[in-house]
């Protein structure tokens, strides 16, 4: 089996040039009994860039984010319906609007993040 082009090592050295290592994901599920609950915090194999899309304005711009296969299973993962996104201490909450398998580039997950509503950062 081939090696995926974008391995949680790779996808490490790669947001801790852009970003710096004080970077973590956590990761919500909303339910109407419980409200919001934590169901994972990530700190390694994962990437994320802004993302621009046609006919988008700047602020209504999401967040491709990339994430390796072995720091999360499936069926965890598509029970999350938001994330926060820490950098220095500074949380910004984005929704999860699609999730993509990262078929073309190796094993693991494509997640597409929109801002929520009240979020800053």
């Amino acid at each position: 089996m081939a090696k995926p082009l974008l391995s949680k090592s790779r996808l490490d050295t790669i947001r801790r040039r852009l970003y710096g290592p004080n970077v973590q994901v956590t990761l919500y599920r909303v339910t109407p009994a419980q409200g919001e609950t934590e169901i994972a915090t990530i700190t390694s194999g994962f990437l994320f860039v802004r993302e621009r899309r046609a006919g988008q304005e700047i602020d209504g711009s999401g967040v491709k984010f990339w994430l390796a296969a072995e720091v999360i299973d499936r069926e965890t993962l598509s029970i999350g319906s938001s994330l926060a996104l820490t950098i220095n201490g500074v949380a910004t909450r984005y929704r999860i609007s699609d999730l993509l398998p990262q078929q073309q580039v190796g094993a693991g997950y494509v997640l597409r993040l929109s801002p929520q509503r009240g979020a800053t950062g």
